[in-house]
């Protein structure tokens, strides 16, 4: 005789046992560790924040994005609401909590490097040849409506795919016998869009970091924003590996320590280099150590 889904019994063993229910809870050392990085970065951006309105008129601050700077911090603290999901016993809101925050918010993070780094391209190399292009992006703030339109396309994207195909909790009773690992099932049909518009975002911020790579080395982000993306790329394979070679109740921590080393890659290799110019290194953040290394520059690509 079978045992039910929900018990298992050894090879000859005349009755069968129930299964132990298995799912990682609130008060896991590891979850308690990805949580308290989740807060710790919430503070670091909040810290970072108010140095960058202190010198909000500074140039490293204007260099770095003026006002989308703080958008951008904004968005990483607001994807690190998807973390604190990964625990506990799943539910649908939960599911559904994981995923939608992240894949909504740094979906803003990586338009409005995606707009940076276009824009310093764009002032140093293509704003002289187009004028008129130019007068239009700054007549109707081209950045502002790039990120708007972003943000909507991928709100969009998540709300058909979310509609169509909605996550859902799930029990995992194939790959242990003796164990239920409780679970989010969740549809390829309804991430594939709202995933492949990240990853067409990350090209076009390789191919306009890559343009600007021979810019004034104040305005050259393609150093940093390239290593961020790199690390990006680099922390989502390691998961998607390991997700495919385990699994164990211990996936959601791997998910949830993913979501965290994208954020902290941005804020650690972008933000931080700024903040320690900013608080030791004061005499580069001066108009006049902007205007040498831009006259430099000029006399460079003129000789």
């Amino acid at each position: 005789m079978d045992c039910k889904d929900t018990e298992w019994s050894d090879a000859g063993n005349t009755s069968c046992n129930l299964r132990s229910v298995e799912y990682i809870p609130f008060t896991d050392t590891g979850a308690i560790l990805i949580m308290v990085g989740a807060w710790a970065l919430v503070g670091f951006t909040l810290a970072v924040s108010v140095l960058f309105a202190i010198n909000y008129n500074t140039p490293v601050v204007r260099s770095a994005g003026g006002p989308m700077c703080f958008l951008i911090l904004v968005c990483l603290s607001l994807c690190s609401i998807s973390v604190f999901f990964y625990f506990g016993e799943p539910t649908t809101s939960f599911c559904i909590l994981r995923f939608s925050p992240f894949l909504l918010f740094y979906t803003v993070c990586l338009a409005c490097f995606v707009v940076r780094s276009f824009q310093i391209v764009f002032i140093f190399k293509i704003a002289a040849k187009f004028p008129k292009l130019h007068s239009w992006w700054i007549k109707y703030h081209g950045q502002w409506l790039v990120i708007t339109v972003a943000f909507g396309i991928q709100a969009l994207l998540l709300l058909i795919g979310y509609t169509c195909c909605p996550p859902d909790t799930f029990k995992e009773t194939i790959w242990y016998p003796d164990k239920i690992i409780l679970g989010c099932d969740l549809d390829l049909k309804a991430t594939v869009g709202p995933v492949l518009f990240l990853l067409s975002l990350c090209f076009l911020c390789f191919i306009f970091s890559y343009m600007g790579k021979d810019l004034p080395k104040n305005y050259n982000e393609a150093k940093a924003i390239t290593f961020c993306l790199l690390l990006l790329i680099l922390t989502w394979i390691v998961f998607a590996t390991t997700s495919v070679l385990y699994h164990g109740k211990y996936i959601p921590i791997l998910n949830a320590l993913a979501i965290l080393s994208s954020l902290y890659s941005f804020l650690v290799w972008y933000f931080l280099p700024k903040c320690y110019i900013m608080i030791f290194q004061s005499y580069k953040n001066t108009q006049e150590y902007f205007q040498g290394l831009i006259q430099n520059y000029t006399k460079t690509i003129s000789g």
